[in-house]
């Protein structure tokens, strides 16, 4: 701890070399905008190095302590000197600290360390802030440049890549124990007033996999496969003055690689964090398949379900080709007819259409019954006017968006495929970041020493 009279003397040291700087860059002629902006930034981030430097150095070059004590209670013995390198937002600062060594527990103990709250990472947890986000919005080697580009900081594609995913799994696990607090009844109430109505969506988008490898060949040929990501949004809409839902103002995400079975709790929680159970009216609104309703009935029963309209009309488009042709005129007209009976509470009229259709091939006479089923089936699911008359959303944008934006545009980029754990991390990331009120990555980017 200095004295204030040491302070006084830092604080002087400082403002001298403030002036000095001012002294230097500062024009006795009028300049651009562009130019002033330049000026400063030179200015403060050399302040702001000095700072830094001064500061970590006071610390660092404290005298040798007399007499230390381990966490066991032994005396420890001073060691020597040792060098380290940091690199934070200000560059690289370069450390000299005295360590001790405990003879009883044969471990080393650095002061000044714990004093500066340094873990085992080379960078500061704001670098690893910086790196996660990159690195879980663009391919490693562009979050590096970009990186460097806005603050000046230089890492490696490989150490933008290790840091995104160190953090990711922090996240993930800290994401497990919420499901596992969740499903143990003991995961804490949200914050925040109850809401209206809010959306539950599910869908699953495939990414390219890879398993474990290496360039040089000594794992032997590369080899690839799909998996398939499952994606959950959580949302609420906002209420027209006609009272219909219309846009969203608020939405959470989750996405995982796991099967259906680990992810309906991963939904479930995130459900109850933005308090469903609280909520006067949830929907699940998704496409047809059986895996997303079998999650809805076990974890959100009483829910309203709803299958995507759009998917249904795509459904009716596949039996108005195999029945009329593609795009003719007969196909068009009956593909109209029947979506306009969805939206009328008419499926009867849709079951009857495509029960009455006779085909002849055997492909077709499956497409028949596939499609009968998927109507008959999720009958419930579709009374589109009553759902409508309801306010209610009937198309699955959000949700497609959502697929879209979490998986697509990050994990399937050309030429580009992935280790699992690579993937689950990342995905951990971009579920929050595009979330509307995205975790706060601090408390996971902190490597143990």
């Amino acid at each position: 701890m200095p004295t204030s009279s040491e302070r006084q003397a830092l604080i002087e040291e400082l403002v001298r070399e403030y002036r000095q700087q001012l002294a230097e860059q500062l024009s006795d002629t009028d300049q651009t905008l562009d130019q002033i902006e330049e000026v400063a930034g030179r200015v403060g981030n050399r302040i702001s190095q000095d700072i830094q430097k001064h500061l970590t150095r006071k610390q660092t070059r404290a005298p040798r302590a007399g007499r230390q004590n381990c966490a066991c209670g032994k005396e420890v013995r001073y060691k020597g000197q040792k060098s380290r390198r940091v690199i934070t937002r200000h560059g690289v600062v370069s450390l000299r600290r005295a360590i001790y060594h405990c003879p009883a527990c044969r471990k080393n103990i650095i002061p000044a360390d714990h004093a500066l709250g340094l873990d085992g990472g080379s960078c500061t947890t704001r670098i690893r802030q910086w790196s996660a986000h990159l690195g879980a919005l663009l391919p490693f080697c562009q979050a590096a440049s970009t990186l460097e580009s806005l603050t000046g900081v230089s890492l490696s594609a490989i150490t933008v890549e290790r840091i995104a995913v160190a953090v990711g799994a922090a996240l993930r696990r800290d994401q497990k124990g919420r499901v596992a607090a969740h499903h143990a009844g003991s995961l804490p109430e949200p914050v925040g007033k109850a809401r209206r109505r809010l959306y539950i969506g599910m869908d699953g988008v495939f990414v390219p996999l890879r398993e474990s490898w290496k360039k040089d060949g000594s794992r032997g040929r590369l080899s690839c496969r799909y998996g398939e990501c499952k994606m959950g949004v959580v949302y609420e809409p906002e209420v027209g003055k006609d009272g219909k839902d219309s846009r969203v103002l608020a939405r959470a995400y989750t996405a995982t690689l796991e099967d259906a079975e680990g992810f309906g709790p991963m939904i479930a929680t995130l459900a109850h964090q933005e308090g469903h159970h609280l909520c006067r009216d949830v929907v699940i609104l998704a496409d047809g398949a059986a895996w997303i309703w079998q999650i809805a009935a076990k974890q959100f029963s009483g829910a309203t379900q709803i299958v995507d309209y759009f998917h249904a009309c795509q459904h009716l488009a596949s039996v108005a080709e195999a029945r009329l042709g593609a795009d003719t005129v007969e196909g068009k007209v009956w593909h109209r007819a029947c979506c306009e009976d969805l939206l009328g509470d008419r499926l009867e009229n849709v079951l009857k259409e495509i029960r009455d259709w006779q085909p002849r091939s055997e492909a077709k006479r499956a497409l028949r019954r596939v499609e009968y089923n998927y109507f008959a089936g999720n009958a419930g699911r579709m009374r589109y006017g009553t759902f409508r008359s309801r306010g209610y959303h009937i198309g699955s944008g959000v949700v497609e968006a959502g697929c879209k934006q979490l998986a697509t545009q990050r994990m399937k980029l050309a030429g580009i495929h992935w280790r699992q754990a690579t993937a689950e991390a990342v995905l951990a990331l971009r579920a929050t970041q595009l979330s509307t009120r995205p975790t706060d990555l601090g408390p996971f980017c902190r490597t143990p020493n």
